[in-house]
């Protein structure tokens, strides 16, 4: 509602109230309006406009009056504009999302799953090679796990640590002896895994992901292939009840020196059996086939019986996981040089923290 009543001025007043004559609100007119206001503003009443309107005239101090027109007031921006909680929130409901749209299994031990995670992932090997040596190998390029969205998660990897004990050569000289070492080998710095299909396991239970690594040749001069190395794979996964077969397919391309390393093509299978909805005992067959280098020609197929136990539930949203296992080489028979396979047997354990 209009605080004052104007009378629309015509067409025939336009002239001369641009010229400031007396036809229209003079200085004084206007002085005896206010002067009006402010009489009348202790108890409001009806008044007649001069256009028949009926309006009221507001009290003193009335929020009706409209102050001066100022720069609105500068507001600070919501959280999520800087990556606050609201980000953060919104981010953890996509990665909710992302896990609803396929199945809950474990991730095997060794087998990489076409599942998309979230967690810290650390893992531990101890394993003895035919030439003598043990190695214990730290991490082994797994990391941290994150959903950037509802088909993909990203995968910083540390670099894995490795311990080997030496092995003592023959005569007064240990000829063919192995020195000891101990540093950093070479680092599968990031994966990408993109979910091409799945279905929980109300809706079938499969899942079906591309998966591509990076290997950067980083490694002390003893671990390192001293050649950049790309990791394609496909994983896939297929679950019936409490059953469930999850596989990969992929290969290692060398981006140099592949006359030494050589490409190889890399299969693995894991076979699951869900047990009281904690226990996942499960067997894995790992296969290596060298097409050319040191080990061209050559297979090296390793079987894993292992357990996956878990999700165990904690505080604020966290899932434990944890698995044991045991790999024992099949074929070939132990070759000295180059050494394959790469090694004999070996004890495994792996932990995951799932966010």
């Amino acid at each position: 509602m209009p605080v004052l009543s104007e009378v629309p001025m015509t067409r025939a007043a336009w002239p001369a109230a641009k010229h400031g004559t007396n036809d229209c609100l003079s200085p004084t007119r206007i002085a005896g309006l206010l002067a009006a206001a402010m009489l009348f503003g202790a108890a409001p009443r009806p008044a007649r406009a001069a256009d028949g309107l009926e309006v009221t005239l507001p009290e003193a101090g009335s929020p009706n009056l409209a102050p001066a027109a100022a720069d609105p007031p500068v507001s600070d921006p919501p959280a999520s504009y800087w990556g606050g909680a609201d980000l953060f929130a919104g981010w953890q409901g996509a990665a909710e999302r992302a896990r609803a749209t396929q199945p809950e299994w474990a991730s095997p031990l060794v087998t990489t799953s076409g599942l998309l995670e979230q967690r810290l992932r650390f893992d531990v090997s101890r394993q003895h090679a035919g030439n003598g040596t043990d190695s214990s190998l730290l991490d082994g390029g797994k990391g941290l796990d994150l959903i950037v969205n509802q088909t993909t998660d990203i995968r910083i990897a540390a670099a894995p640590y490795v311990f080997r004990s030496g092995a003592a050569g023959s005569g007064g000289t240990q000829m063919g002896g192995i020195a000891p070492l101990a540093g950093f080998g070479d680092w599968p710095l990031i994966r990408v895994a993109k979910r091409l299909f799945s279905n929980p396991a109300s809706d079938g239970g499969y899942v079906v992901t591309a998966l591509l690594q990076i290997l950067a040749p980083s490694g002390i001069e003893r671990l390192t292939n001293n050649a950049w190395q790309y990791m394609p794979a496909l994983a896939f996964g297929k679950g019936w009840g409490d059953v469930d077969i999850q596989g990969t397919l992929g290969g290692v391309i060398p981006a140099s020196r592949a006359s030494a390393i050589g490409y190889q093509v890399q299969s693995s299978m894991a076979f699951q059996y869900r047990v009281a909805r904690l226990f996942w005992p499960e067997v894995e067959v790992a296969w290596t086939y060298y097409a050319n280098g040191q080990r061209g020609g050559l297979n090296q197929v390793y079987l894993i019986p292992g357990i996956v136990v878990g999700r165990f539930v904690l505080p604020n949203g966290l899932k434990f996981t944890f698995g044991v296992g045991y790999q024992a080489a099949v074929t070939p028979a132990y070759i000295p040089r180059p050494l394959t396979p790469a090694y004999n047997h070996a004890w495994l354990l792996t932990t995951r923290l799932n966010f």
